[in-house]
């Protein structure tokens, strides 16, 4: 996405993204963390061993503009290698495939992400109506589809993080004052 389109979307209530690159949860981020704004990452991932079906993955990720809100780089969502992997040749990039395999054709993944979607649609019903009850947690959330197990994970923040950390270089509230990481054309 170009910074244009990105800041387009500075001025939005709550954002949800739905895309599976790095680069997009880096803008992502850093349109939460530099203009204040709530959102959530939603995703679905279905990872093959040796041609198999190995595990089936669906995350929601709050992401929150506040001290201890989540952040998708200390969280260790964003991957600096695969954000730099991103900006090779389309025929080098295959780590973004739902499945990483010649022999499996990408599956259908819309029940997949009609959990995690489902959940970011509650949290911002909850966030805006103010009906969740005082001291809920909006940590992430894992559900491994094959055991049907939801797991939770705090969300991690640090304060010297460049994104949403409280040191002088970070961008977070700092709005227009600093440039979005968007790839240029």
């Amino acid at each position: 996405m170009d910074e244009q389109t990105a800041l387009q979307l500075a001025d939005v209530d709550f954002l949800c993204l739905t895309s599976d690159t790095m680069q997009s949860r880096h803008v992502f981020n850093a349109l939460v963390h530099q203009y204040l704004i709530p959102g959530v990452q939603v995703g679905a991932k279905v990872r093959v061993v040796n041609g198999k079906v190995d595990d089936i993955h669906v995350a929601a990720r709050p992401v929150l503009p506040y001290a201890s809100g989540g952040c998708l780089w200390c969280q260790g969502a964003i991957s600096s290698s695969l954000l730099a992997e991103e900006s090779l040749p389309e025929e080098q990039r295959r780590r973004q495939r739902y499945v990483d395999s010649d022999e499996v054709a990408e599956p259908s993944v819309i029940t997949l992400n009609a959990l995690s979607a489902a959940q970011a649609a509650n949290d911002l019903m909850m966030l805006f109506t103010g009906l969740y009850q005082p001291g809920t947690s909006l940590d992430q959330q894992i559900n491994l589809v094959r055991t049907r197990e939801l797991c939770t994970y705090e969300v991690r923040t640090e304060t010297d993080c460049l994104h949403c950390g409280s040191i002088t270089p970070s961008i977070r509230a700092r709005g227009d004052r600093a440039r979005l990481p968007c790839r240029q054309r």
